[in-house]
């Protein structure tokens, strides 16, 4: 059999299965973890009246407690349940200084409402929210990869695109896949598919040292080491 010279475009079978299960291998990846390649941030400026905002169109999932109210330095409060958030709407007493958010479809949605005249006690104009979150642009486009920053793809759809994984994981994905597609033993495709995904992971970003002792001191100003009471300003 004759190798192929291409494969997105070629209409045989296998070809075709081979495509396709590269991007089955990619899309799972990404939800396999929080791959350092796939990380986003974006920054909502509010807008008077405006309660939700669109997510980034390759929004795949959040990373939690990572949304912070830029302008007043604060960290956001939530996702809040449908429960908290209807009390938010509906209760006498629900509305504080710092902003709630919740995760609605393809938007978030802030309370209290930005904006001095919303009459809900929204935070005043102008306000910067952030979050970071993990990016489903796991494809990388093949016209793009010299660029600084290549264009980033929900999957492949050229022979010259390319990916944020590591190129050995995804021959050893591919090939478990395409055996077990075909119903024939797959230990040994297991086996290395697996070996390849676990160095991947360990590889992919340093962890922190955790102690198991006491902390002996917080390092920031918080109610454990300033005492109560007040001191002159000057």
């Amino acid at each position: 059999m004759q190798a192929p010279t291409s494969v997105a475009a070629n209409p045989e079978l296998i070809p075709q299965q081979l495509f396709a299960l590269y991007n089955a291998t990619g899309e799972m990846l990404v939800k396999r973890r929080f791959w350092r390649n796939l990380f986003g941030e974006t920054t909502i400026n509010c807008v008077d009246g405006q309660a939700a905002y669109p997510l980034p169109v390759d929004f795949a999932r959040p990373l939690t407690q990572t949304e912070w109210d830029q302008t007043n330095k604060w960290p956001m409060i939530g996702p809040e349940t449908p429960q908290q958030w209807q009390y938010l709407k509906s209760g006498i007493l629900s509305t504080g200084p710092r902003e709630r958010f919740r995760l609605v479809g393809n938007t978030i949605e802030v309370w209290p409402v930005p904006g001095a005249n919303t009459g809900g006690g929204g935070l005043p104009l102008p306000l910067t929210l952030a979050y970071y979150y993990i990016s489903k642009g796991w494809a990388l486009d093949g016209d793009t990869l010299t660029n600084p920053v290549p264009t980033r793809l929900n999957k492949a759809v050229k022979d010259t695109d390319s990916c944020i994984f590591d190129d050995r994981l995804m021959v050893s994905g591919i090939k478990f896949r395409f055996y077990a597609a075909k119903g024939f033993d797959t230990t040994s495709f297991a086996a290395d598919w697996q070996s390849n995904l676990d160095d991947a992971i360990a590889q992919d970003q340093g962890g922190p040292i955790l102690s198991l002792a006491r902390s002996p001191q917080f390092p920031l100003i918080t109610i454990y080491n300033v005492p109560d009471g007040n001191w002159p300003a000057n």
